[in-house]
């Protein structure tokens, strides 16, 4: 990644690519395996067509767990697996471009308290832009200073 000209920099340059998604009919056990596998906190969810429905994030899942407190680890399972994606999943996502500034991006997450932006081009789903990989790239941004 080049970090010379870190003002000009485009959320293609920091993004996550082709990140991993879920269908909106998977369970939310398969999500919870899923994230914790590939230590993710937010997934895309994209239809049988491709297209970008819904984003899925650690805190929905979290939401969504039946207590511990008072159900027994077979209610947890049946929840968790009798519950698809598609009934906790954010809808009418705000997205980023590949092309666009960086810096409106980060100022969208700021600004809206988001964690993460899916990234279409056009309508399919080519990246994710996360809070992780803009500490990233300021890191390297840092770094590159005298």
């Amino acid at each position: 990644m080049p970090f010379t000209a870190p003002f000009g920099l485009k959320v293609r340059d920091v993004m996550t690519p082709n990140p991993m998604t879920l269908s909106p009919e998977e369970s939310l056990m398969e999500a919870l395996q899923m994230m914790r596998l590939r230590k993710i906190r937010r997934v895309p969810v994209v239809s049988a067509a491709g297209k970008l429905v819904g984003l899925l994030t650690e805190g929905d899942l979290k939401r969504a767990e039946p207590s511990t407190l008072s159900d027994t680890q077979e209610e947890f399972t049946a929840v968790m697996e009798g519950t698809q994606v598609n009934r906790i999943m954010i809808q009418n996502l705000v997205t980023a471009r590949p092309d666009m500034p960086l810096i409106d991006a980060a100022r969208t997450l700021f600004k809206n308290k988001y964690g993460a932006l899916p990234v279409l081009e056009g309508e399919k789903l080519v990246g994710i832009l996360t809070d992780h990989d803009l500490i990233g790239a300021l890191v390297k941004v840092l770094e590159s200073q005298p």
